[in-house]
């Protein structure tokens, strides 16, 4: 019956006739594509700005040499044309999307990124006026020699500090949207570490070519005395004054500017307000009083209403999706990217993507996906040194993991993913176990009783338990709203290992063949087509019985003894062996 309504679902959200007719809907944004083509050019510009200063660290002529080279595009007139064209349309964009907001409360990483942006124009316009106007008016030189004296020499506490604010907020705010660009291809997980690696050396290589530079300068005035005076006599005091007055006024009408993108939004908030505004109304009996052209997800933010969104409200995902109460006749048809959304979810006719829905009109909203995600907790103390003794290893694996990403959106997968991860980790956490590596799918963890290993084997199997429970739960969730029950594998062990904390890492590892057999057992899960297999000995550690279950003798690699295993295949055969005991 249920795929019998998402085939019709489906078929609404595509035909033309229907409440998702894509008629009418609004062509592609124009402004997100010249955003990023225009944040594109100008960070391949800092990228070659930046390692051009890098050359600094072999010496002041190196860095001059290799400048005619890597500069060369952008002092053609093709190159200046995309370079200020895309300053200017770049950051005209940004003050546009902050008028176009329809409100301020805006998520943390998204306002540091707008701040770093809006800091950007003021310290370029000082850094292009000394550089290009200072060259276009007054014939200074376009060389690293002179702009190593401006600020090595005449500004070692100002201008230099200031540029190396300059290069720092630049390059932040240029990695944090390519990363919000790359993060979900499926290739980014893999290059992660040579990116974020290349992304903390281009600054620290540039800043260090610039030092290096500056006491090459140095080195080179000491043994000739008429080096510093030929510099000296570039530029005369008036000049440097004019470029200074230039400068300054640029920054004013640029502050004016801004200001007067908070004047209008102010304007235009006023306005709203002098007409009916709408009420949003969410289970609970909460209510988002909001003008109109409010979108449901930033009236949940306006009302401080926990509201799930995974791609930042871009209609890339489904997870801020809502069930439409009353109200559902008078919404206005879903645009492009909303439609396309919807149609590959085969959401039904009543479910709408709350940052692309504007109603028009009252409307009673349900959001299907909850923002309550666990966040793994470091524990308060760690052991001084490593030491050896008995402890139980559980590996839990999610099954089809591979299948998940298959016809999904994939935020809807990460996000799949996202809470399962969490509900384990919670379950472990909860019993005082350690999370020692989450490997995609995959969570290995272990228990330690503190020299008391009955303690450590009954919390290990009532987390196994919780897991269990809590799995299935989401399960109901997921099937319903993604097609995809959870269905996972884990193995049990006791055993010897190497207990303590690394100094590269936060959590506590172990080392030991325990947990090497705890993940074979969870992989023969598979071939047995059970949920879990316990070695024999953890039933007995905790002072359980063995269960009259299917028990295997098995054979796992470097391991000489085989093992004897109990696998369960229904939750509440496990749930009937751990009985009594509290969680």
């Amino acid at each position: 019956m249920r795929l019998k309504r998402e085939d019709s679902a489906l078929s609404s959200v595509t035909s033309p006739t229907s409440t998702f007719s894509r008629k009418g809907a609004r062509f592609p944004p124009v402004e997100r594509t010249l955003r990023l083509s225009t944040g594109l050019i100008l960070f391949t510009f800092a990228a070659s700005h930046f390692l051009n200063h890098a050359c600094g660290i072999f010496r002041l002529p190196a860095m001059e040499a290799v400048r005619f080279v890597l500069l060369w595009p952008w002092r053609t007139l093709l190159g200046q044309t995309l370079l200020y064209g895309s300053f200017l349309i770049h950051g005209g964009l940004g003050l546009y999307a902050i008028y176009r907001r329809r409100h301020l409360q805006i998520p943390r990483n998204e306002l540091f990124q707008i701040l770093l942006g809006l800091s950007i124009p003021p310290l370029v316009i000082l850094h292009a006026v000394n550089v290009r106007l200072g060259y276009q008016l007054f014939d200074l030189p376009l060389s690293y020699p002179w702009l190593i004296y401006r600020y090595w020499e005449l500004s070692p506490f100002v201008g230099l500090p200031r540029q190396f604010l300059l290069l720092l907020i630049l390059w932040i705010h240029g990695c944090i949207g390519l990363r919000s660009w790359l993060r979900f291809r499926p290739w980014y997980p893999a290059w992660t570490p040579v990116l974020a690696s290349l992304a903390t050396l281009v600054p620290i290589l540039a800043m260090s070519g610039i030092i290096a530079a500056g006491r090459d300068f140095d080195a080179t005035a000491a043994q000739d005395a008429a080096f510093r005076g030929a510099f000296a006599r570039m530029q005369t005091p008036a000049e440097a004054a004019a470029l200074a007055k230039i400068g300054e006024t640029l920054i004013l009408i640029y502050l004016g500017l801004v200001g007067a993108v908070f004047a209008a939004r102010a304007a235009l908030d006023w306005r709203r307000r002098r007409y009916r505004a709408i009420a949003i109304t969410y289970p609970d009996g909460a209510r988002a009083i909001v003008p109109r052209g409010f979108s449901i997800l930033e009236a949940s933010r306006w009302a401080g209403t926990p509201h799930m969104s995974m791609c930042g409200g871009r209609g890339r995902c489904s997870t801020c999706r809502v069930r439409i109460g009353s109200g559902l006749a008078a919404l206005p048809s879903p645009n492009v990217a909303e439609a396309n959304t919807l149609a590959a979810i085969g959401a039904p006719a009543d479910v709408r993507l709350a940052c692309q829905l504007r109603p028009i009109e009252d409307v009673d909203v349900t959001p299907l996906l909850t923002l309550k995600r666990w966040e793994t907790r470091m524990a308060a103390s760690r052991p001084a040194a490593s030491n050896e003794h008995e402890i139980v290893a559980l590996f839990v694996d999610l099954r089809d993991s591979t299948r998940l990403a298959d016809g999904r959106l994939p935020y809807d997968a990460f996000y799949v993913i996202d809470k399962y991860v969490g509900a384990v980790c919670k379950a472990v956490e909860s019993q005082s176990g350690e999370v020692t590596s989450v490997a995609g799918d995959g969570v290995m963890c272990f228990f330690d009783g503190g020299g008391d290993p009955r303690a450590a084997a009954r919390r290990a199997m009532i987390a196994l338990r919780d897991i269990w429970i809590a799995l299935a739960e989401l399960s109901v969730d997921f099937e319903a709203a993604f097609d995809f029950p959870i269905r996972f594998g884990a193995g049990c062990h006791v055993g010897i290992a190497i207990v303590g904390g690394l100094e590269s890492r936060h959590a506590i590892q172990f080392l030991g063949e325990v947990g090497n057999i705890a993940a074979r057992l969870q992989a023969l899960t598979k071939e047995a087509g059970c949920a879990a297999i316990l070695s024999r000995a953890v039933i007995e550690r905790a002072g359980l019985p063995v269960p009259a279950l299917e028990r295997r003798r098995v054979q796992i690699r470097s391991v000489s003894q085989e093992i004897e295993t109990v696998a369960f295949r229904a939750k509440e055969d496990f749930t009937d062996l751990i009985g009594h005991q509290a969680s």
